[in-house]
């Protein structure tokens, strides 16, 4: 591994409501986490690459959320679905119901283009 080299960065979800959430990492990374959600602070959003302890890299997406009423409408972060009935207080990911909690990668539509 590289330890002193790469930013390894676990961020673990919660299970369910109420349970703890952990993120953790090597010092480059949680310096570098820090980084970006001052930039996400100025800029609206900020993307970074981490590593988990596999070596599998990933993009962090980073967002701050200013209206109550898009905050609202994203999806629970929970692991867990609690059943077939997609309500705002749990994950199902529903595409087909246009009144389904979305994905927050509704926040991030030009990511893409201020990385290149």
């Amino acid at each position: 591994m590289s330890w002193n080299y790469l930013k390894y960065l676990h961020v673990y979800a919660q299970h369910s409501h109420h349970q703890e959430t952990f993120i953790v990492g090597n010092r480059g990374a949680l310096v570098e986490l820090r980084n970006l959600i001052d930039k996400a602070l100025v800029d609206g959003t900020s993307i970074g690459d981490f590593f988990p302890s596999d070596e599998e890299g990933y993009q962090l997406h980073i967002g701050i959320v200013e209206d109550e009423e898009i905050f609202n409408a994203l999806e629970m972060p929970y692991t867990e679905q609690f059943g077939e009935i997609n309500h705002h207080n749990y994950f199902a990911n529903l595409t087909n119901d246009p009144k389904a909690p979305y994905s927050p990668v509704i926040l991030f539509p030009d990511d893409d283009e201020k990385e290149e």
